[in-house]
């Protein structure tokens, strides 16, 4: 029959040859039929070792949730866990309708942990917090999920503010036993940010530098270590940490306030001119998006603020899935154009492909949408900033020369760096070395000037 000979290539590993005999034995027979659902099984899997990862999903998820056989279950659950931790995929049907759409009492170990963090997140987000906390008191301790729990627990306790207690959950993850580097970046993230909001700038700063995320990801990371810097009266190192954005790496992302803090750096040092060439650096770099927002320009036309929406981590993540989707789409020709067989299967495949890429393309012009108007508010309240930051300089230019002029004590004061290597930017950037420049900025404030004379 059509699926011995398909189950016979399966062993043989010949996935791609076996797929087109599942598929026949599925379009003769009905669901009833013995054999069946292992056929459907079969397809998902062959599917799945082709690199088919959104077909094999779909067909997958379909059996798990008619549950007819126990292995099948298992077997699928397995695919997606890994897949849930290592590619893009579709969260409403592999976690929402799926895992949380069902009770898998006869499922153990890591797999039972990852169902019930999952069917824990979706009750907290829908209000029902006892059944939310009933999941996650049956997840292993120290395991993944328990850290992943733990970690969505302190993000509750932020939403309620209970600054305190979400600290101490945080402190429990780190003095814990988890072993993975992205899990802890974001909560060493998150406590850096809490440490910072509540003034203990140097504390915060120490947390920022145990990250173990690329550096060129840490854009957010360095511009807030930039502001603890600056808060803590380091202004040399809070500008070598904002000449790490010249490099090319982060010139896709959204940083309008490294231009704010930089001009007041330079401001604060009275290096008035710098100040404002800052502040004519923020026209040219966003200058084009501002123009695109007066004439409410859609966001697929407002190319450059397109580009910095779709680095953000959600909408990059529906972005990539659908780029995998479209790549996936695009090798079914080689079940095209060969036997009956495999025109069946390509077409079957095309409709899986075409209705998923609709969905995916939906929600990502509505993700793009909702952060292209947060990005215009931010953008026009950074331009209202850089502008009275101009104006502000001017009146320190104004205000210093007075002072200068017409007090009676002025000292000269000269700085020394003492004991300290210092070696010279020679135009290249090393990604190891971008969190540790240090720009030395000379206190010009009791200087003469050249355009003091205009002031007299």
């Amino acid at each position: 029959s059509c699926f011995l000979e398909g189950y016979e290539l399966f062993i043989d590993h010949k996935y791609r040859r076996a797929c087109p005999y599942f598929y026949e034995f599925m379009q003769r027979y009905s669901p009833d039929v013995a054999d069946y659902e292992w056929a459907e099984f079969f397809l998902g899997i062959s599917l799945q070792k082709l690199g088919y990862s959104h077909a094999s999903s779909d067909i997958l998820a379909g059996l798990v949730r008619r549950k007819p056989n126990q292995k099948i279950v298992l077997y699928s659950l397995e695919v997606f866990e890994n897949m849930s931790r290592t590619q893009g995929f579709d969260k409403d049907l592999i976690i929402d309708q799926t895992i949380c759409g069902s009770l898998y009492g006869f499922v153990e170990g890591g797999l039972s942990d990852f169902i019930h963090y999952h069917q824990g997140v979706y009750d907290w987000e829908h209000g029902f917090i006892s059944w939310g906390d009933e999941h996650f008191s049956q997840i292993g301790k120290g395991t993944y999920y328990h850290y992943k729990y733990l970690y969505k627990k302190a993000l509750m306790c932020l939403y309620e503010d209970r600054i305190h207690e979400c600290m101490a959950v945080l402190d429990e993850i780190l003095g814990g036993s988890c072993e993975d580097e992205a899990l802890l970046d974001e909560v060493l993230k998150t406590q850096a940010r809490l440490l910072y909001e509540l003034g203990e700038y140097e504390r915060a700063d120490m947390l920022y530098q145990e990250l173990q995320q690329n550096i060129l990801e840490q854009s957010r990371n360095l511009m807030e270590r930039a502001w603890a810097h600056y808060r803590m009266g380091n202004p040399e190192k809070a500008m070598g940490l904002l000449y790490a954005f010249e490099a090319p790496g982060f010139r896709n992302h959204f940083t309008p306030e490294y231009y704010i803090l930089k001009s007041f750096i330079y401001k604060d040092v009275c290096h008035y001119e710098s100040a404002l060439n800052v502040v004519s650096e923020f026209t040219a770099r966003y200058g084009e998006s501002l123009e695109g927002i007066y004439h409410r320009l859609d966001a697929g036309e407002n190319r450059d603020l397109l580009v910095l929406i779709l680095n953000k981590k959600d909408i990059h993540f529906t972005w990539e899935l659908l780029n995998l989707l479209e790549e996936e789409r695009f090798r079914i020709t080689e079940f095209r154009d060969r036997k009956d067989q495999d025109s069946d299967l390509s077409l079957y495949l095309d409709r899986i492909y075409d209705l998923e890429i609709a969905k995916v393309a939906g929600t990502l012009r509505h993700q793009v949408q909702a952060e292209y108007e947060r990005y215009a508010n931010q953008l026009l309240q950074y331009e209202e900033e850089a502008n009275l930051m101009a104006y502000e300089v001017g009146l320190d230019m104004y205000q210093r020369v007075q002072q200068y002029h017409y007090s009676e004590d002025q000292e000269a004061k000269n700085e020394e760096e003492k004991g300290i290597v210092v070696y010279p930017f020679q135009g290249e950037f090393w990604n190891d070395e971008l969190a540790d420049y240090r720009v030395i900025l000379p206190n010009k404030c009791k200087d003469m000037e050249e355009w003091d004379i205009f002031f007299r």
